[in-house]
Parts: C-alpha cells; sequence; structure tokens
C-alpha cells in the first residue's frame, strides 16, 4: 500500500471519528434533555468549518509529501 492510500485511510477515520463522537455519542449523553436548537446549529457550523480545516490540512500535508 503506498503512502498516499494510508493517509487518505487515516484521514477518513480521523474525520469520522472526529464527527461521530459529536453526532453519535455527546447527543446520547443528554437525550432527556431537549436541546437548545440555536446552540446545536451552531455547533453543527463550527464542527462542521473545524471538520473542512482538518481535511484540507490533511489534503495539502498528503500533497507536500
Amino acid at each position: 500500500m503506498d503512502e498516499k492510500k494510508l493517509i487518505l485511510i487515516l484521514a477518513g477515520i480521523l474525520i469520522f471519528g472526529f464527527f461521530s463522537l459529536f453526532i453519535i455519542i455527546v447527543p446520547w449523553f443528554n437525550w432527556g434533555r431537549h436541546p437548545d436548537w440555536e446552540a446545536v446549529a451552531i455547533d453543527n457550523l463550527l464542527m462542521g468549518l473545524v471538520g473542512a480545516a482538518i481535511a484540507y490540512g490533511i489534503y495539502i500535508g498528503s500533497k507536500t509529501m
């Protein structure tokens, strides 16, 4: 397996784990509470921005290797 495929697989696992933490695990702990939907929307926007930054950093890092 060449390095580029390994980097893409590791990046996919990292991004999937990051999003699953906030989409599945954290809401499961607070299932009894009714969420503040404005805060949820802001959190999702910030998660999207951070996830995009991680993906972009991994992409640029893999191009420069």
